[in-house]
């Protein structure tokens, strides 16, 4: 049987539902694609659904493939427009940029959220001695998860700390090598304590630093405060400190409310490397950002995110037991101390 007449074999009314399955996928994808290209995921569904951009780009190639094989041709050209608009989008984070020049000294900087204070204590101090890690920011960290990081080991890798521990996954700390003292003007009074200090470098001009948890929209009660957290994050001061915000913020690159704080004057590290993609959250299958058990796949809601004076020069990932979140490590090269 030739191709021509395979096609007129194919049930008439199979093939007008095919079609009809195919314009309303290619008419979703554009929505979806306008929303992330205007900022404007104004409900509580579509702010979850903007976090899988990147993945949205491959269920976007569904529809020009689909009408291709159902013999559309201009229908499949139309349908590319989406699927390489949301690719021009998020390119940018799978290559790296070149950086910025600084000759001050090297900062390691690490986040791990600490899922509400479970992560195994011994596994985060390996981890800091495995990257050199010189600056460590936790979050949802509990009196029970601080006690336990200390008798692994922490006290004694960093004599330097400042910590608001919390009741699950209210806490934050920062841990440093380096002398540092609380920068309370870093803070602001929210439902997750968000720790801020300054830091001091040898070599290099004081260093603001804050360990970053705005609350999670999981719910559409929670969508307000979650904007709220964002809202009063402290933005890049080009001209004064530089600034380093580290943590989990429950928001990746593709939420216009994220991009506001970068578009002050920050760098994403992890972006800067061509790393802005790798997802850094994933819930375990009894959380509930799962579906009866379904779990989403990961996103990048873990950033250190840095002045664009400071120059980053590779970023990893690592995993700990008992965790949701993938810490990032982030390491920089400062400017140099003003004359």
């Amino acid at each position: 049987m030739t191709a021509s007449r395979t096609h007129r074999a194919f049930p008439r009314h199979l093939k007008r539902a095919a079609l009809a399955l195919t314009y309303t996928a290619a008419v979703l994808a554009a929505a979806f694609t306008a929303m992330r290209i205007l900022g404007i995921e104004t409900t509580w569904p579509l702010r979850l659904l903007v976090s899988y951009t990147p993945y949205a780009v491959l269920a976007a190639l569904v529809p020009p493939v689909a009408a291709f094989a159902l013999r559309r041709p201009r229908a499949a050209l139309a349908a590319l427009i989406a699927p390489l608009a949301l690719a021009l989008l998020i390119a940018p984070r799978a290559f790296a940029d070149g950086g910025t020049d600084a000759n001050g000294p090297r900062l390691t900087v690490a986040t791990v959220n600490l899922y509400y204070g479970h992560v195994d204590a011994a596994a985060v101090v390996a981890l800091a001695d495995e990257h050199d890690v010189d600056v460590l920011s936790v979050q949802e960290l509990t009196e029970e998860a601080a006690a336990a990081l200390d008798l692994a080991g922490l006290a004694i890798r960093y004599p330097h700390r400042e910590l608001s521990p919390g009741v699950d996954a209210s806490g934050t700390g920062v841990y440093s090598r380096f002398p540092l003292a609380r920068n309370a003007s870093l803070e602001f009074p929210t439902h997750f304590k968000m720790t801020g200090v300054t830091l001091t470098v040898p070599g290099a001009d004081p260093v603001e630093l804050l360990a970053t948890h705005p609350l999670a929209p999981y719910e559409a009660e929670r969508v307000g405060d979650w904007l709220s957290d964002l809202a009063r994050l402290p933005r890049a001061t080009p001209d004064g400190a530089v600034r380093i915000l580290a943590g989990d913020f429950n928001a990746t690159l593709d939420h216009a409310a994220l991009r506001e704080i970068v578009d002050s004057g920050y760098t994403d590290a992890a972006s800067a490397t061509g790393a802005g993609l790798v997802g850094t959250w994933q819930p375990h299958p009894g959380d509930r950002a799962s579906v009866r058990g379904l779990v989403p796949p990961r996103v990048a809601l873990d950033h250190v995110l840095v002045d664009e004076r400071v120059a980053v020069e590779a970023v990893a990932f690592d995993d700990v037991p008992g965790g949701d979140h993938r810490p990032v490590i982030a390491e920089l090269t400062l400017p140099a101390a003003a004359v």
